[in-house]
């Protein structure tokens, strides 16, 4: 008995060693994840766990300051040095899969898009969870002697068969995109951010109809969007920003649960479909007249249980008119008036306006600039 009593024991006991080692690496893996790109590769070079826990790093992100360069440094040196630098450490990655990966090369000249395309198709694989592009600003090249603005091509093509069903968050500055029909379902992707990205209302309309569980979309400065038509299958949208969109002329919203809209540019034809679900609006806008005019005569119509409301106006000439109809929800307004480009017949107790028409308004904000 006593013999069986010490095997069963000894079982025991290297089962516990075995648990308490993988508990030890498990917590190592977590606390070098949370490392910075520097210091984990500092760690790895002193200890062989961390080392083994680099090579299978998840979570890329490189810039000047994850890779410790010189910020004061002529543009040709910091593009030199940051493209070798991220260069060296995604072709040892080759095989390795990647949940997070941001790449920040704003700080960088002629790039040549092809270390991208290498990059991309090392990284972006079943498995990814977020990708961030932020590239520089686009270069005018010259192809016989014709002037082409030089803008890096995302490649879609990544994103089908598959490779796309596991990113959540998708952010691209200063590229092109250009989605086709064949370009898959992105099932899991919950957040897409777009600055300064080439891409037309069609293309958006193709992608947004391949991301059913979208719930966050911010457009900022995509030069290209004429008409903006979310469709009616993002039942989980929630959030929905566009500022300075400059060539924006409609905004029309199927989304039936989308509760917060921000709008900043020039207002054009706006439809959120009714939705009684929208509670915080906010719209900047300094590039017209009369905005919030504008605001009392139509929001009730766009968003009927608004709860906060901002409005920024650079010029009102109309005074705010007196109507009948209410906002029967709202709780908070607030309304700045930016500049001094103002009529000098425009009486600015007419925002009184608001407060008539809000029963249960609990704060007013009126800022001046």
């Amino acid at each position: 008995n006593t013999f069986y009593y010490i095997i069963i024991s000894s079982e025991y006991f290297i089962t516990f060693l075995r648990c308490r080692a993988a508990l030890i690496s498990d917590i190592l893996r977590h606390i070098h994840a949370k490392m910075t790109l520097r210091d984990a590769a500092r760690a790895a070079c002193a200890s062989r766990t961390f080392r083994h826990n680099w090579i299978c790093r998840p979570n890329l992100a490189f810039s000047l300051g994850t890779l410790g360069l010189n910020r004061n440094a002529s543009r040709d040196v910091i593009t030199r040095d940051l493209i070798s630098k991220i260069d060296l450490i995604m072709q040892n990655r080759s095989g390795i899969g990647v949940k997070t990966l941001d790449i920040d090369l704003y700080s960088c000249d002629n790039i040549d898009f092809a270390y991208l395309d290498s990059w991309l198709r090392i990284a972006v694989t079943p498995g990814i969870e977020e990708l961030i592009l932020t590239l520089p600003l686009p270069t005018i090249v010259f192809e016989n002697a014709v002037p082409i603005i030089s803008v890096y091509n995302f490649p879609c093509s990544l994103l089908s068969n598959g490779s796309g069903n596991s990113i959540q968050y998708l952010d691209l500055c200063y590229c092109t995109l250009r989605p086709m029909a064949d370009l898959g379902c992105l099932r899991s992707l919950t957040r897409l951010h777009m600055s300064c990205t080439r891409i037309t209302g069609d293309e958006l309309w193709c992608l947004l109809s391949n991301s059913p569980a979208l719930v966050c979309l911010k457009l900022l400065h995509c030069e290209e969007i004429f008409s903006l038509k979310i469709p009616s299958l993002l039942q989980r949208l929630r959030f929905l920003e566009v500022a300075y969109c400059d060539r924006l002329q409609v905004v029309e919203s199927n989304a039936p649960n989308l509760t917060t809209f921000y709008f900043a540019g020039f207002v054009g034809q706006i439809s959120l479909g009714g939705s009684l679900q929208v509670k915080t609006l906010r719209m900047i806008c300094f590039h017209q007249t009369n905005i919030v005019c504008y605001a009392r005569q139509n929001l009730l119509a766009i968003a009927p249980n608004v709860e906060t409301l901002t409005i920024s106006s650079l010029n009102e000439m109309v005074n705010t008119p007196m109507l009948s109809s209410k906002f029967l929800h709202l709780k908070l307004l607030q309304i700045s008036l930016v500049g001094m480009a103002f009529s000098g017949a425009y009486d600015y107790l007419s925002l009184v306006s608001f407060l008539d028409a809000s029963p249960c308004l609990e704060t007013f904000v009126e800022k001046w600039h």
